[in-house]
């Protein structure tokens, strides 16, 4: 993989990072059958996607 795409990966991580980060604060109260929750629980799975790459790619290193 390439550093752009590392960039790139490490960049879109941390925009879900601050985006779940948000939700949390807006919504405190999150209801497990919410629309929110189904929301976070999708950015924090592609979140631990990108990392299980990102840890992929370093191990290589």
């Amino acid at each position: 993989m390439e550093r752009e795409q590392i960039l790139e990966l490490e960049n879109t991580k941390a925009a879900l990072l601050r985006q779940t980060y948000r939700m949390r604060i807006e919504h405190p109260h999150m209801s497990p059958v919410s629309l929110e929750q189904e929301m976070y629980t999708a950015l924090m799975l592609e979140i631990e996607q990108i990392t299980k790459q990102l840890q992929l790619v370093q191990a290589r290193e």
